[in-house]
């Protein structure tokens, strides 16, 4: 019988997923639309050289390229790994300027300090040294930071490993770690899907005091789970 209505609720809930998918909006069931729709908000404030690390092609997954986001860009880079999937050589025939960089390995010298902003998207839990590649995408930029990781998803990727998931405030204890104010932290909370968490950090906060407002959403999981998280812990939790 215990049998019979776990069986039961698991089809009803994913009875329920199916209908969620097809009938709330994109960006809030979809964690790379959402992410997106964050990134278009954001990355015209940004000027100066960008560069989309592990970035693959560059394709945004919804028929576009991000750098088409900066809109005030000086110069537009992508790095790849030197791998067979995904890797150095994605940018051909692009008209983009493509180099080798890999992030299981020390950041060589001529990478640090290169770049005004540094996006990183969804390729973090790939790498087995996680906070060395995080320090090491943090001492490419002169100014901002954009990550996106997933937070809640499924292992998803066989070739090259999946090895890790990052909480909003663990995300956000990364950028400070290395330097960064964290400016924007937000995850795509909803019981549907994955959730990815976007963050946004900046070198020099005052700066775009008047630009960017913070917005630091620290739940997740929220939906699924409930949260005992309030709004007025969370600035104590980020000087912890």
């Amino acid at each position: 019988m215990r049998s019979m209505a776990t069986k039961c609720f698991f089809f009803c809930y994913r009875a329920l997923r199916f209908l969620a998918l097809r009938l709330l909006p994109r960006t809030l069931i979809d964690p790379r639309r959402a992410a997106n729709m964050l990134l278009r908000r954001y990355a015209p404030e940004f000027s100066g050289d960008i560069v989309n690390v592990s970035g693959w092609d560059d394709r945004d997954g919804e028929g576009g390229y991000y750098r088409d986001y900066f809109t005030n860009k000086k110069r537009y880079v992508v790095t790849n790994a030197p791998t067979d999937i995904k890797g150095v050589g994605s940018m051909a025939g692009s008209a983009v300027l493509e180099f080798g960089l890999d992030l299981e390995r020390p950041l060589p010298p001529e990478f640090a300090g290169k770049f005004d902003v540094v996006l990183n998207i969804s390729t973090l839990e790939h790498v087995q040294n996680i906070e060395e590649a995080f320090k090491s995408i943090c001492m490419m930029s002169r100014d901002a930071l954009v990550v996106v990781i997933p937070s809640i998803q499924q292992i998803h990727i066989a070739d090259y490993g999946d090895y890790w998931r990052l909480t909003p405030l663990g995300l956000a204890k990364l950028l400070q770690k290395n330097g960064f104010t964290p400016l924007v932290i937000k995850a795509n909370d909803q019981p549907f899907n994955p959730i990815y968490t976007f963050a946004l950090g900046v070198r020099d906060a005052e700066k775009y005091k008047e630009k960017i407002p913070t917005a630091i959403d620290l739940q997740m999981g929220a939906a699924l789970f409930g949260s005992s998280l309030k709004e007025r812990f969370v600035a104590q939790l980020l000087k912890q």
